[in-house]
């Protein structure tokens, strides 16, 4: 057989196939090409996007994170600006205090003369023989003046104190004033660091605070959380309550130590907390900062405190009462039901049955309200008041009293005047 010839017929048939091969080859790597160079490009754009998405997590982490350390910062800041002018207030006492209740059985860190859900945060005092004490202060003026809780040393026959760089120094007590469970004392010694006075009437609930004390005895404690509330009264825990509460960590041994503002500021003297074990619920007590530089003016300057007296006996205003006078919205107001003869609110004409609203222009809605308001206010001054007797509103002015002395004997040493109140 003619191989050749078999070969020229074939070869015509097979060489269009074998360009379609050639073809089909070409066209299948240029669309290879293709899909892998689309591929590539997806992976290419889709690790763009993972970068993107990282960098910006990691912005925000770093924003976050900024965040939190200038905040950390505000903390550091005010605990190194108050830390030196924060005191531990050991005391030693023969017996139980002339004014103070047993603590209750079985509670840890009770304070003196509070009621067992609400335990003071000084130190506990047994019935019998010499007891020793904890608790903290804070130095308001170079010459040595201190404010603390009146349970830290109330009935101490001494008074030591541990200053922020371990040096010691003795106390002595220049007046009290249980009605507010504010103390004064005064020290000798010398390179004192005072702290300033915040504006406590401008804060807010959740603004940001700190608190140092000796909680349990662990001297230089620093806590930190956000005012609670203000003006919290019928509390039960003093005669003069307008409270700041706070979930700032504070415990037994706190007691009179400051609560501060990011600034370093005193805004508040720690008083009690509401505690079912003797311990931190986050629930405690302040002094506002306002009251106390009060309270300290006037112990300094005379050894004790003048409040305004009204005279009057009175009790919260049930809801029925206050729509039939028309008060509504929540305004409260305290039901007059005593009146003294011979008192500021005699001759101001307030009669049994009026209901109260508001004096010196702040609303009153409880009891303790309207005796926290009066007792900020000095005797003599004259103060407007609003009431409400059978339906109709009053508008009337008293002269205020002197409250009389509640038998609570407060000065302890004549006072000197400071050479400075601020730093």
């Amino acid at each position: 057989m003619d191989i050749s010839r078999i070969h020229n017929r074939i070869q015509p048939t097979a060489r269009p196939f074998i360009r379609s091969a050639r073809v089909a080859v070409l066209v299948g790597a240029c669309m290879f090409g293709a899909t892998a160079g689309a591929i590539a490009d997806a992976s290419t754009t889709s690790d763009a996007h993972t970068t993107t998405a990282a960098r910006t997590s990691a912005t925000e982490r770093s924003a976050a994170r900024r965040k939190a350390d200038e905040l950390s910062r505000a903390f550091r800041d005010a605990a190194r600006t108050l830390a030196p002018s924060v005191v531990t207030i050991n005391t030693v006492s023969s017996g139980t205090p002339p004014h103070a209740a047993p603590a209750a059985a079985g509670t840890p860190g009770m304070g003196r003369g509070l009621p067992p859900r609400f335990p003071g945060l000084g130190p506990t005092h047994p019935q019998q023989g010499p007891a020793r004490g904890t608790g903290t202060g804070v130095i308001v003026s170079r010459d040595g003046y201190i404010v603390t809780a009146n349970h830290v040393v109330e009935g101490a026959d001494a008074i030591e104190l541990v200053l922020h760089d371990g040096r010691t120094a003795p106390a002595t007590i220049v007046g009290l004033d249980p009605g507010t469970d504010i103390a004064v004392l005064r020290t000798d010694a010398q390179g004192l660091e005072p702290a300033e006075f915040g504006d406590s009437d401008a804060l807010e609930a959740g603004e940001w605070v700190v608190a140092i004390g000796a909680p349990f005895g662990l001297e230089q404690t620093v806590t930190a959380g956000i005012v609670s509330a203000k003006g919290r009264s019928d509390v039960g825990l003093a005669t003069f309550e307008s409270y700041l509460q706070t979930d700032a960590a504070i415990n037994p041994g706190n007691s009179g130590g400051p609560l501060a503002n990011l600034d370093g500021d005193i805004v508040g003297i720690n008083s009690a907390i509401s505690s079912r074990g003797g311990g931190n619920d986050g629930i405690g007590f302040a002094v506002p900062g306002s009251v106390v530089r009060r309270v300290v003016d006037s112990i300094v300057a005379t050894g004790r405190v003048a409040r305004g007296y009204l005279g009057i006996g009175v009790q919260p205003a049930d809801s029925a009462t206050l729509a039939e006078l028309g008060i509504t919205g929540g305004a409260g107001g305290v039901l007059v039901h005593r009146v003294e003869q011979g008192s500021p609110a005699a001759e101001a004409g307030i009669e049994r049955g009026d209901v109260i609203t508001s004096i010196a222009g702040r609303q009153v809605r409880t009891p303790g309200e309207l005796v926290a308001t009066i007792g900020e206010i000095d005797p003599g001054r004259v103060v407007d008041l609003r009431a409400f007797r059978r339906g109709d509103e009053r508008r009337l002015s008293a002269t205020l009293a002197e409250r009389p002395d509640d038998g609570a004997p407060q000065a302890r040493q004549p006072a000197r005047a400071p050479s400075d109140t601020r730093r």
